[in-house]
């Protein structure tokens, strides 16, 4: 049991430990998680398929050898931190490039841990033929909560991101000591000779009836639907909150809870309850998008995470119930891995070759209620054993069901805004430019990026106007530095759709970084301040951060941070190491600006403690939209030394730096330590 535990721990320990340590080099998309989980349900079916190969076809005797001659392997392997030489550069494919990363560094010791289950299940079988070695399958996902669990409350709070490489490869060497101590066990006592010499006999079991095709396609695609409901719901908490591990967290421990219940309490598995309350809650979500609580984080939130409780408890309920013999134990986890897997390919692979919206969430929503339906056509009213489900009823209803599956598919749609004119969606999320009368939009997800006037081409809109924090910046600078003959170097990080580029004169000079190519592709394509710009214009693609470090040798005016404004927060731009990185590429009298509107975290705080702790002077700066002007109400943070000639320009002169306790009340955030959970509003603005 310890082995399993442990294994169990690591398993889940060292999801959100690399995915943390990688999610500044991917610009922070909330992508990242879900090619990781892509990549652990891919490794954790190839562990299943070698535990169930080692069993079935290496002799007992030598199984235990090989497996710790595998777990010296994955031991030399270590640490699991990836070097600094691994940070993406140029214009690399995201998804291959994570996969190989990954490959690398936690390959060998997650394949490791993946067959620890299902091989000391089937070593223990072999022993005592006892169905009860399935509630170490409940066991093991009591220790994988349990690392879920632990990481946001004890581990991210307390530990750099190197500390926590470092401890779990050193848990790792203390589990491969255990495993490889209990492999050689098996491999001696394989051997059939008690210490007094004389030969086991096998005990004798009734042979194992070969398991139906019915149930070999529910172990296969039950445990699909459940994984593609769970990469959605993450997709959908993280695209429209924040890329924290909290959010990747809940929903996988919701995951792993349905597992512990179904395996090891199974009488606590009560289809039609959770049939019903799945129904309600599809039922809830569709009237939620159709009005305008659709704002309230927390109702839309708990409706998905208990929509996805349910859906798990339906779908390894039932896996559960139709378990076949210990004999057959080790086919049976291949199939459930399988259909793990299958749906982490559908999520990360497929659909965003497909399609071009978050439409797996509704696929989703409208096969969970199929099988909802299903659930309570089959079980009859009144009747309590698991054994009693008609699968008859449910043939003769299935006409029905797909009536259903059509009709959730078309109510739980997210249609976007109308007037789509383009769309795209690709590793950083689904990109549209929608037409509204005679205006423009580019849209990223629920947050607009920018919008331009046909009537007035050059005009600020948006987060930019004049009276914006970054308009009266880019004005009170440029003027200045216009009368001293020369012309206005800025670094823009974040492109959107180019309306920075209206501020742009003759002799002015703006570098705008962006990680998205198809931004880059919609604001030349649909429009035209680039163009029109006076001022030279170059795009760079990449990380803002990244980028800016390639260029020693810059020196601008001013940079404009401006990839905040959306639900996915890169919150490695707001680190002390990031700060002092924008400091040597100002000029001696350069300013930082910082777009910090953001509908759920709240951060301001962060930004002033930041500036405090370089020896900058911070003003937060709110302007207010005008419809006539077509501009938004916008934050943005104003950050300089305190000698700086521009706070005493008048574009700033209504807005005083902030007073040294203010600035130093938030959490100062670093490369090792931040937590995007502590500034999360519970409500949207």
């Amino acid at each position: 049991m310890a082995a399993t535990l442990l294994g169990a721990f690591l398993v889940f320990q060292v999801q959100p430990v690399i995915s943390k340590t990688v999610l500044p080099w991917f610009g922070g998309s909330p992508a990242v998680w879900t090619t990781c989980m892509l990549f652990f349900q891919l490794l954790l079916f190839g562990g299943y398929l070698y535990a169930h190969l080692l069993v079935q076809h290496v002799p007992r005797r030598l199984q235990g050898i090989v497996h710790a001659g595998l777990l010296i392997a994955a031991v030399l392997s270590l640490p699991i931190q990836p070097a600094e030489s691994w940070k993406p550069r140029g214009e690399v494919m995201p998804v291959p490039y994570l996969l190989m990363l990954l490959t690398v560094h936690v390959g060998l010791p997650y394949f490791v841990l993946a067959s620890t289950g299902p091989l000391v299940q089937a070593w223990l079988a072999r022993r005592q033929r006892d169905p009860g070695v399935y509630r170490l399958y409940a066991y093991s996902n009591i220790g994988s909560l349990t690392a879920l669990v632990s990481y946001p409350i004890l581990v991210e709070p307390l530990l750099p991101v190197g500390g926590q490489s470092l401890l779990w490869s050193l848990l790792f060497c203390g589990f491969a000591l255990v495993q490889g101590l209990l492999a050689l066990w098996f491999a001696g006592a394989a051997a059939g000779v008690d210490s007094a010499g004389t030969q086991h006999k096998p005990q004798t079991t009734a042979p194992a009836v070969r398991p139906s095709r019915y149930r070999r396609v529910c172990w296969l695609l039950l445990p699909a639907l459940a994984s593609v409901g769970l990469l959605a719901v993450t997709n959908h908490l993280c695209q429209d909150v924040a890329v924290i591990p909290f959010l990747w967290v809940l929903p996988l421990s919701l995951y792993l809870l349905s597992f512990i219940i179904c395996f090891d309490r199974p009488r606590w598995y009560r289809p039609r309850p959770w049939a019903a309350l799945l129904l309600a809650c599809v039922a809830g979500l569709i009237v939620l998008a159709a009005t305008p609580l659709s704002h309230w984080i927390v109702l839309d939130a708990a409706l998905h995470v208990t929509a996805l409780m349910a859906l798990c408890m339906l779908c390894h309920g039932e896996v559960s119930r139709l378990k076949p013999s210990p004999s057959r134990l080790t086919q049976y986890y291949l199939m459930l891995s399988a259909g793990g897997a299958l749906g982490g390919l559908s999520v990360g692979l497929l659909c965003p070759l497909v399609l071009t919206s978050y439409a797996e969430r509704s696929i989703c929503l409208a096969l969970a209620a199929a099988v909802a339906t299903a659930i309570c056509i089959g079980y009859r009213p009144r009747r309590t054993r698991l054994a009693d489900y008609d699968l008859r009823r449910v043939r003769a209803m299935r006409g029905g069901l797909l009536a259903m599956v059509l009709i959730v598919l078309y109510a739980a749609s997210d249609a976007g805004p109308a007037g789509v004119a383009a769309s795209s969606r690709n590793f950083f999320g689904v990109l549209r430019v929608v037409q509204m009368d005679d205006c423009v939009a580019m849209m990223h997800g629920r947050t607009m990026h920018g919008l331009q006037v046909s009537a007035a081409p050059s005009q600020p809109t948006t987060y930019y106007g004049r009276e914006s924090g970054i308009g009266r910046v880019l004005m009170a600078c440029g003027r200045s530095s216009h009368d001293n003959g020369e012309g206005l170097r800025v670094a823009g990080v974040g492109l959107g759709c180019g309306t920075l580029a209206s501020y742009g004169r003759p002799g002015d000079r703006f570098d705008f970084i962006e990680i998205n190519p198809d931004v880059i592709r919609m604001s030349k394509d649909h429009f035209s301040f680039l163009a029109d710009s006076q001022a030279e214009i170059n795009l760079l693609l990449g990380d803002g951060r990244l980028l800016l470090e390639e260029q020693a040798e810059a020196s601008y005016d001013v940079i404009a941070l401006d990839a905040f404004s959306s639900d996915s927060v890169p919150a490695h731009l707001l680190t002390r190491e990031a700060f002092a990185l924008y400091r040597s590429r100002l000029g001696d009298r350069g300013v930082l600006v910082v777009h910090v509107t953001n509908r759920h975290l709240n951060l301001p705080p962060v930004v002033h403690r930041l500036a405090a702790d370089a020896g900058w002077s911070s003003a937060l700066v709110s302007s207010q939209g005008d419809m006539d002007q077509h501009t938004l109400a916008a934050q943005w943070m104003v950050i300089a030394k305190a000698d700086h000639p521009l706070w005493s320009s008048p574009e700033l002169e209504p807005w005083p730096t902030a007073p040294a306790p203010q600035r130093r009340q938030g959490p100062l955030w670093t490369d090792d330590y931040h937590d995007l959970l502590s500034i999360v509003r519970l409500r949207s603005r």
